[in-house]
């Protein structure tokens, strides 16, 4: 036979259930869920036009920062390839929408731009390589311009796929962390910063920027 539980028993337990709650003081609101975006990855102007058959790119970020998938394709095997994080703080400020690099280059300031660097990777025989990271808010190490990151929800970003050449194995270290790494000077863009000439040994290969995604906020 089963037992039945008293019906006074069930409204003590009801109103403990109660005090403890009034005890804990009020719960904090749930965290704001990360916002996760995807988008096609094109061609550079330097290396071709339209979007790149197969690739594609997410970024998933919230008020702690952002994390980026670059699933690249149609590369060279046997080349290096570096990602670069570019962020626009303050895309408000651009002159256009998509920010195009007169912004963030010329007008850092301004727009509250800045580059860091995101992975780097050895291509293999498939052409294919994925390029994965994760970009802390805040200040940021070894950045092109010092703005830092400070709005991971609201900023603009862009992901810029950099080729480094062939792999030249005494220079291996350099090319897979550095913007400069592997490359002559005379092929990086004029109008960068000395940051980026600053960053890396250089070397013989003609460098040149291969692929890139943007994400609006």
């Amino acid at each position: 036979m089963s037992k039945v539980r008293p019906f006074y028993w069930t409204v003590i337990l009801g109103l403990l259930a109660v005090l403890m709650l009034a005890l804990a003081g009020p719960q904090p609101a749930a965290a704001d869920p990360a916002h996760i975006q995807r988008t096609t990855v094109n061609w550079h102007p330097q290396s071709g036009s339209g979007p790149v058959d197969g690739a594609s790119a997410q970024l998933i970020r919230n008020d702690s920062g952002a994390t980026f998938n670059f699933h690249a394709r149609e590369l060279n095997p046997g080349h290096v390839y570096t990602i670069w994080f570019i962020i626009v703080n303050d895309p408000a400020a651009c002159a256009t929408t998509p920010c195009t690099g007169a912004d963030f280059i010329f007008n850092s300031e301004l727009v509250k731009s800045d580059v860091v660097y995101g992975a780097g990777h050895v291509v293999g025989n498939s052409g294919r390589a994925t390029f994965s990271g994760h970009i802390a808010a805040g200040e940021l190490t070894n950045s092109w311009y010092g703005n830092g990151f400070t709005n991971p929800r609201g900023a603009e970003i862009h992901l810029t796929l950099n080729d480094h050449g062939p792999l030249i194995p005494e220079l291996a270290s350099d090319m897979l962390s550095s913007y400069r790494g592997g490359c002559t000077d005379e092929s990086l863009p004029a109008i960068f910063p000395d940051t980026a000439f600053a960053d890396g040994i250089p070397g013989p290969n003609s460098c040149r920027l291969y692929q890139g995604a943007t994400f609006l906020p």
